[in-house]
């Protein structure tokens, strides 16, 4: 009896090791397509925000990028080509790759840097600001690296806009790097474009259906929208009481429409306030809890600042161009209506700084009918409750427990961001104990050849050659070097 029962024994410990064992490979298999397809997606986001960052550049600063020279950018975007660093860099790799994984572990460095940076030399931060979200913390899309991100935020407030001599107009112009950095963070952040849809999506379908006239409230740029003809034949003889009358009722009538407009807009913001997102909810309240600590800062001065960051930064970008956030993709947005979204866009910040002594006087008549407090209350409920110090996690990571062991960045982009970091080594912005820890950093550094922080790598000159295009082999199919982006792989750990 005893020999069958170790036979059978000895077959279901087989069968049980078997069993094991293809589900060990099964799970390697799965963790093998897991992280496949993480790197699939840092790829891909890395790409979409260069062509964000390239359309911005493309629209906001039509001088300084022309539609010819964006267009070819599109075009090196779209025929990315990823390189391990090791094939440019050699043994220097792991140097660089050291460097760039303590930077992007000391938030408060990163912070000083950039501070540091910009009293230096504004236009080179910029693309260096750029480096540091896309790159150092890889567009955010790790709960390490959003956590990071919120922290340098945090440090930005304390070293940028606490320091400042009139914090408001420094976020107000938008190029401050705490500026930047909030636009590119809220941009890419799941949780707010699913309140900026929530919120959004059914008031500006109701204005693209109904309204078909523009909005204008100034008589002046009113009358001028009209052939001389039609002006006569609309509101009469040029400069006659009649001409007055009729101008100040269409005037009055585009109010009503208006103040309706704005209403239904705060009216979803109010109903929509319980899917803010808990990131930015957690910035807004340390910047308030901050800059309410600075003596020479009125109270209310801290929250005009607050809700400015809010609307000028995020509300109101979503509302002049929902589609570029996804709001709406049916449905095409013509001059009309792209005007008078920007009107309610207008009001709703006018709205905002109700009660600071700037505004225009034009918009009083149509501000009076507005309750002042309701996006007071909205401000409200975005900074009330404990203020904590450190970053809220996530309520949707559906990452967790991987870790990013790679940075995707560019040649240039690398020696830009080294010598950025030598030059503020170089200033006397720093304090002595940032100084020397930036010191240390760089010790292993090589002397790099300069590079510009904002470049993207389009001629041969700055391009290495090491796509399989480039080969003999390949020769006679050979691309344009142009039409080819490289990248490096560094081990953060």
């Amino acid at each position: 009896m005893v020999q069958p029962d170790v036979h059978t024994l000895a077959h279901h410990l087989k069968q049980e090791r078997l069993y094991v064992a293809s589900e060990k490979q099964l799970i390697q298999r799965l963790n093998a397509e897991v992280l496949k397809t993480a790197e699939k997606l840092y790829r891909a986001a890395w790409i979409a925000k260069q062509q964000r960052i390239n359309l911005d550049r493309l629209i906001l600063t039509s001088a300084e990028a022309s539609p010819a020279e964006c267009c070819q950018h599109a075009k090196v975007l779209e025929d990315t080509q990823f390189v391990d660093g090791y094939k440019s860099l050699g043994f220097q790799e792991s140097i660089y790759g050291e460097f760039l994984g303590r930077l992007r572990e000391n938030p408060r460095l990163v912070a000083s840097c950039l501070v540091a940076g910009e009293r230096l030399s504004q236009e080179h931060a910029q693309g260096v600001i750029h480096t540091v979200f896309t790159s150092l913390y890889g567009n955010c899309i790790m709960q390490e690296d959003e956590s990071y991100l919120l922290q340098v935020l945090r440090y930005l407030v304390e070293f940028e806009l606490k320091e400042s001599d009139n914090p408001r107009r420094l976020l107000r112009r938008g190029t401050c790097a705490f500026s930047v950095l909030f636009k590119l963070f809220s941009e890419g952040l799941y949780s707010a474009k699913l309140f900026l849809t929530a919120t959004l999506h059914e008031p500006i379908m109701q204005l693209l259906v109904e309204d078909e006239d523009h909005l204008e409230t100034d008589p002046a740029k009113l009358i001028e929208r009209f052939m001389p003809a039609q002006q006569e034949r609309l509101f009469g003889e040029k400069g006659s009481e009649a001409h007055r009358q009729r101008v100040q009722a269409v005037v009055e009538a585009n109010e009503a429409k208006l103040v309706a407009l704005v209403n239904k807009f705060i009216g979803y913001l109010k109903q929509n306030t319980y899917c803010f997102p808990h990131s930015l909810r957690w910035i807004v309240s340390q910047m308030y809890k901050t800059l309410s600590c600075v003596e020479r800062l009125e109270v209310g001065e801290v929250r005009t600042m607050c809700t400015d960051l809010l609307l000028t930064c995020f509300i109101c970008p979503a509302i002049v161009n929902p589609e570029q956030y996804g709001i709406i993709s049916d449905a095409p947005i013509n001059e009309v209506a792209r005007f008078n979204l920007m009107q309610v866009g207008q009001l709703l910040q006018q709205l905002a700084m109700a009660d600071a002594d700037e505004g225009d006087p034009r918009r009083k008549s149509s501000l009076s009918k507005f309750d002042k407090s309701c996006v007071a209350a909205f401000l409200d409920v975005v900074i009330g409750g404990r203020a904590v110090e450190t970053p809220p996690m996530s309520s949707m990571n559906l990452l967790e427990g991987l870790t990013r062991t790679a940075v995707y960045i560019t040649q240039s982009q690398l020696f830009a961001l080294v010598d950025f970091v030598r030059s503020v080594v170089q200033g006397d912005q720093l304090r002595e104990e940032e100084r020397l820890a930036l010191e240390s950093l760089l010790a292993n550094i090589p002397r790099s050849r300069a590079a510009k922080s904002n470049s993207l790598e389009l001629t041969p000159s700055n391009t290495p050659q090491l796509s399989p295009a480039t080969t003999p082999a390949n020769k006679k199919n050979r691309l344009p070097i142009a039409n080819f982006f490289f990248f490096f792989f560094f081990l953060l750990n």
